[in-house]
């Protein structure tokens, strides 16, 4: 996949603001990114990164009671944004399925795929060893690149 660079700075600021569970932010960076054109490109490398994250994590495609837990971790630890542990298993399941992904048009439910991605991308990297978030996000993108 060739990462489009300006989609990705916007990719990045919508993350920057589920990482951070501001919700303020993450509606204004949502909205900012503009067409259904540049959304679609969003939310494509958005469910990319959380792939590869899933399956590096799983060190391969995670079991059906996996998707289930990390569908109830992920809701709860991101209460704040709204996201519904459903609309998060159905997304982890078509991920980890290759299904096609639906995403819904209310501001919470637009918003699961990128805080989905946030809550994998700060739960899998290592700051205690100096890896961030977004060093980690930097890697992924770089392998996805690689891959596509």
């Amino acid at each position: 996949m060739k990462i489009d660079d300006r989609v990705e700075a916007l990719v990045r600021s919508v993350l920057d603001a589920a990482v951070h569970k501001d919700a303020d932010r993450l509606a204004a960076a949502t909205a900012s990114l503009g067409d259904k054109a540049t959304v679609t490109k969003a939310v494509e490398l958005s469910l990319a990164v959380a792939a590869a994250v899933l399956f590096e994590v799983h060190e391969g495609m995670p079991s059906a009671d996996q998707v289930t837990e990390i569908s109830r971790t992920i809701a709860e630890q991101e209460r704040w944004s709204g996201v519904r542990a459903a609309e998060v298993d159905a997304l982890l399941r078509a991920i980890s399925t290759g299904s096609p992904v639906v995403t819904g048009s209310g501001s919470a439910s637009a918003a699961v795929p990128f805080v989905v991605t946030a809550n994998l991308l700060a739960a899998a990297s290592q700051p205690d060893e100096g890896e961030w978030w977004f060093n980690y996000l930097d890697k992924v993108e770089a392998a996805i690149e690689a891959a596509g």
